[in-house]
């Protein structure tokens, strides 16, 4: 039977570290249970199992009290009116609930080599974005570099277990192993490079679709503790910053509410597929009728 460890999610308070115009100098950890901030601020624990559930709770609550400390609301319509992780859930539109689940699943499912999850080490979570101009009926973009992603909070070792898969280009034994049986992260074959303002890039070894994360290489650099710039988080200082999203197609389109065609190994065309059925004949079931414990 696996065992894993129980984590705590801070509070945030006012304007604590994190903040839009902050910096952010802790994380949660595992086995904490009060932090004090560098600006004299303490942030109270609760705790959550470290299950896939117990997670997506944590994370959604860390969002709300983020929520809490912005003067305007996201481009998700959620601003600092919510409450609670029911709150945050019944704002957000399909779309992006659909990322955040997909998401979520596939970190869960990434195993790192002490055989803890990836997302046991996402320690906040600062934006959940679906389609550009999504609604309740309209999955809005299947693409867009600001859209159809997340961006987080890692720990440390989340941070370097990312750079050793990257250095070791996957190579066994693996840094960290994907969900399906020898699939693997390892250093992105993007093209394009990191997505700015992010200096190093993963991706998984498998497609349809393939996760892709962005993150700092050295958390202590100029770059990493310069604003991020980003949508919804121009201010925003987080040396250890984490984006994700995933591609459906050969276009890296990242809506799992579009339907796509050109998800084939040769982009050649293939039966038009939702991205959540695509999503979870190879990577399993991501518990799409999921609610937040008490909603």
């Amino acid at each position: 039977m696996e065992t894993r460890h129980a984590w705590v999610l801070f509070a945030w308070f006012g304007a604590a570290c994190g903040s839009p115009s902050g910096t952010v100098t802790d994380a949660a950890r595992a086995g904490d249970s009060v932090v004090t901030h560098q600006d004299g601020t303490v942030d109270v624990s609760q705790s959550f199992p470290a299950t896939l559930t117990g997670n997506r709770d944590r994370l959604l609550a860390d969002y709300a009290a983020f929520l809490k400390t912005v003067s305007a609301p996201q481009s998700n319509g959620l601003g600092n009116t919510v409450h609670s992780a029911c709150d945050v859930w019944a704002g957000l539109v399909p779309s992006a609930r659909g990322v955040f689940l997909t998401i979520t699943h596939r970190l869960d499912g990434s195993v790192l080599a002490d055989t803890t999850r990836m997302l046991d080490h996402v320690t906040h979570l600062y934006r959940i974005a679906g389609g550009e101009s999504a609604t309740a009926t309209d999955p809005g973009s299947c693409g867009g570099g600001e859209f159809n992603r997340m961006i987080m909070q890692s720990d440390p070792t989340l941070q370097a277990a990312q750079k050793m898969a990257n250095a070791h280009q996957g190579a066994q034994p693996y840094d960290i192993a994907d969900v399906i049986a020898g699939g693997y992260w390892r250093d992105s074959h993007d093209a394009g490079g990191p997505h700015a303002p992010f200096d190093l890039s993963d991706e998984t070894n498998d497609g349809a679709p393939r996760g892709q994360t962005q993150y700092f290489v050295d958390p202590t650099s100029a770059l990493a503790n310069t604003a991020l710039g980003r949508q919804d988080l121009v201010d925003l200082v987080d040396p250890y910053a984490l984006e994700m999203d995933q591609d459906y197609d050969c276009t890296h389109n990242s809506n799992p509410a579009c339907s796509y065609t050109f998800y084939g190994s040769l982009c050649a065309p293939e039966t038009s597929l939702p991205g959540t059925q695509l999503y979870s004949q190879k990577y399993g079931d991501f518990d799409a009728a999921y609610v937040p414990t008490g909603c």
